[in-house]
């Protein structure tokens, strides 16, 4: 039972990323412009200013960024339990059709657009995921 603990992690994030391309624009900029303001709090204690529209712009590209590096991770983790031969190939070409998907229904959510730019980002994302996961599998051998 333990081995489908990471390959179930990796189906939900890639069922939270899907989720969350298909917020209609309104909801997804609350969100976004939210942890924007929070951001812009912290900076702001921290005597560093940045106006809300540029930390928007940063919060949306980070969460791109993270949530593919966590399914990176997660997919690459699965492949390793189930000792699939070139997982981290499998799990990298895994992430890049998510960003595709991704960016796909993005497209024909009101207000949302698609960009091929978020699926580089994406891809660098999850190539960070598969990063850190080879190197813990390496360090904890």
């Amino acid at each position: 039972m333990k081995k489908y603990l990471w390959p179930s992690l990796a189906v939900m994030i890639i069922a939270f990323i899907w989720g969350n391309s298909l917020q209609p624009a309104v909801e997804s900029e609350a969100l976004s412009i939210f942890w924007a303001n929070l951001v812009k709090s912290i900076f702001k204690f921290c005597h560093v200013y940045m106006s809300v529209g540029v930390l928007d712009h940063m919060v949306r590209k980070l969460a791109h960024f993270t949530e593919f590096a966590v399914q990176g991770f997660f997919m690459c983790k699965s492949l390793l339990m189930f000792n699939v031969q070139k997982g981290a190939r499998l799990a990298l070409i895994i992430g890049i059709l998510t960003a595709i998907i991704d960016e796909t229904i993005q497209k024909f959510v009101p207000g949302r657009s698609s960009q091929v730019t978020d699926v580089l980002l994406d891809t660098l994302g999850v190539t960070m995921g598969i990063l850190i996961c080879r190197w813990f599998a390496v360090k904890h051998k």
